[in-house]
């Protein structure tokens, strides 16, 4: 239990850590990192993503940790918390 803690906290903290970059600074594959990132957390709160297609951050909100993902199964606005869990909208 205490591994998983760790690697849900070292996912969360590499997530956090792509939302610190500017949007225009990130590459096509910093794009795709983010979103295997964050499809890796919300499946782990148990949401289906079977395979992220991308990951965009919200322009309709300033918080950098605001996610839209697009997997190949469905669409979630994630928002990042530190030490939390993340909180997840399905958008279909």
């Amino acid at each position: 239990m205490q591994i998983r803690k760790s690697r849900l906290r070292a996912a969360l903290a590499m997530a956090c850590a792509a939302c610190a970059l500017p949007a225009a600074a990130q590459s096509d594959s910093g794009d795709a990192e983010a979103g295997a990132l964050v499809a890796q957390q919300i499946r782990q709160q148990g949401f289906s993503c079977a395979e992220p297609v991308t990951a965009n951050r919200d322009p309709s909100v300033d918080d950098d940790a605001v996610w839209l993902l697009t997997c190949a199964d469905a669409h979630y606005r994630v928002r990042l918390i530190p030490d939390q869990a993340a909180e997840v909208q399905r958008l279909d």
